[in-house]
Order: C-alpha cells, then structure tokens, then sequence
C-alpha cells in the first residue's frame, strides 16, 4: 500500500488504482482499510468529479465509467472486511448524499459516529462542521494537520471543503 499512496500523493491517479486494486485483490483479507477507503474515493472521483478532478488530471472518459461502476464495489469489498469502519460507513452514506441526493441528515452522521466510530477517525466530522462550525472547530483543525500529512485525493478533497 506504501507505493500506492506515494503514487496517489504524487498524483499519479491511474498508477495508485493499480495498486490499490492488486492490494486488494491479491490480498483480500489482509489488505489495509485506507487501501479500500482511498481506491473507492478515487472512483468516486472519476465516476463525478469531471472538471474538479478528472480534467485538471488527464483522467479518461473510460476511468469514468470504471469509476461509476467501481467505487461502489470497493465499498462494499471493504465493509465486508472491515464492517465497524465508521470511515467506510460514512463514505458509503456521504458518496449516496452528494451524488444522487441522498437524505443524510446530521443526525444519521452522528449516529454513525456514535455506532461505528473512533478516537482516531475525524473523517465525518467534516461534514458536521458544514453544518455546526462552533461545535465542530476543534475537529476541523485536527481533521486539517491529519490531511496535511498525507495529500492523497480524500484529503485533498475534505480540505477544499472546509476552507
């Protein structure tokens, strides 16, 4: 998975997949949450970020119907592995909220947190503090440093939306 996130930090989008997806593949079992979490935000990315993503990265018409068809698939791959993932959960519901209008009220957010969640995980706190920034501040600064330390295309992507 090393190489995969170097290939995704340097933006070498279609090299990470590759990898991402031999990890998971060739290693089902043993392959890491972030393998599938990152995989599937990148399909994500190809399947509807056309101009915010998949222009400005050379990404093809053809990885965006891959994309559609895949990032779903990776979920699902990865809740099977790793079903008490609140990063996993909350992409699932995230991904149906924003992409086909998805009811995903704060409180189904909360809920998720409070069933699967962790101290580590701040992931789904970037969508509370869209709607509670008081509440949320602290969470968005550490959700923010944890981003700065790895640039792969989620975090890139949480941080655009908080600034």
């Amino acid at each position: 998975m090393e190489v995969a996130i170097i290939k995704e930090i340097n933006k070498e989008y279609l090299e990470a997949v590759n990898y991402y997806e031999d990890e998971i593949t060739n290693r089902r079992l043993s392959a890491s949450l972030d393998s599938y979490i990152n995989l599937a935000f990148l399909c994500w990315c190809f399947a509807f970020e056309l101009y915010e993503f998949n222009i400005q990265n050379n990404i093809s018409e053809d990885w965006s119907s891959i994309g559609g068809k895949r990032y779903s698939e990776v979920l699902e791959l990865g809740l099977n592995n790793y079903p008490d993932s609140v990063e996993l959960n909350f992409w699932k519901r995230y991904f149906l909220h924003i992409t086909f209008g998805e009811e995903f009220p704060v409180q189904d957010c909360r809920q998720l947190i409070e069933k699967y969640g962790d101290a580590k995980c701040k992931v789904p706190y970037f969508f509370l503090y869209l709607f509670e920034k008081d509440k949320y501040k602290e969470e968005k600064i550490m959700l923010i440093d944890e981003c700065n330390k790895k640039t792969t295309a989620k975090n890139l992507y949480i941080k655009s939306v908080l600034n």
